[in-house]
C-alpha cells in the first residue's frame, strides 16, 4: 500500500499543479474567466446511466474571485452523487443553493467552491472523485483541457497526464 500513497500523492500534486497554472491564467493572463477539465473513459457497464456519456468530466470553473468544482450529471450516478455529497460535506448539489448559475435548472450537478489558497484541498478533491468515488486506477491516462470562457486563448487540448 505505500507504493499507492506515493501515487496517489503524485496524481494529487498534478492537479494542484494545474490548478495553480488556471489560477495565474484567469487572474493575471487573461483577466477573465477559464476552465479546466478531467476526464478519463467511462466504462462501457456506467454509458447508459450516464445518458451514453463516453468520458467521466471532472470540471473546474475559474472566476477572478475563487473557483468551483462541477460534476454534471454526465460523471456521476445518482448513487455516486449521493455518496459524495455524504462523504464529503462541502460538496453539494447546485439546486441546493440559492444562487444558480446558468444551465443548472436542467440538472443537478455536484459542486464545490474554492478560493484560491484552498488549491491542495481541490486537488484533493479531484483525487477523491477520480480515484475513490470513480474507482480510476492510479495509473490510468486522465486527459486535461483548459481554456478561456472568453476569447480564443487554449491552452491544453487533450493533453494526456500519466
Amino acid at each position: 500500500m505505500p507504493d499507492d500513497d506515493v501515487k496517489r500523492e503524485r496524481r494529487t500534486r498534478q492537479f494542484e499543479h494545474y490548478i495553480g497554472l488556471m489560477e495565474d491564467r484567469t487572474c493575471r493572463l487573461m483577466k477573465s474567466d477559464c476552465f479546466l477539465i478531467f476526464t478519463v473513459p467511462a466504462p462501457r457497464s456506467i454509458r447508459r446511466r450516464l445518458g451514453g456519456a463516453t468520458h467521466l468530466v471532472v470540471q473546474f470553473a475559474f472566476m477572478g474571485d475563487g473557483f468551483y468544482l462541477d460534476l454534471p450529471d454526465t460523471t456521476l450516478t445518482p448513487e455516486q452523487a449521493r455518496r459524495a455529497v455524504a462523504e464529503r460535506p462541502s460538496f453539494d448539489f447546485a439546486l441546493n443553493k440559492e444562487q444558480k448559475r446558468l444551465g443548472e435548472r436542467q440538472f443537478d450537478p455536484v459542486q464545490r467552491s474554492y478560493r484560491y489558497h484552498e488549491k491542495r484541498v481541490a486537488a484533493e478533491d479531484a483525487a477523491y472523485v477520480f480515484f475513490d468515488l470513480l474507482q480510476t486506477p492510479l495509473d490510468a491516462w486522465i486527459t486535461v483541457n483548459a481554456a478561456s470562457f472568453d476569447g480564443s486563448r487554449h491552452w491544453e487540448r487533450r493533453f494526456a497526464m500519466g
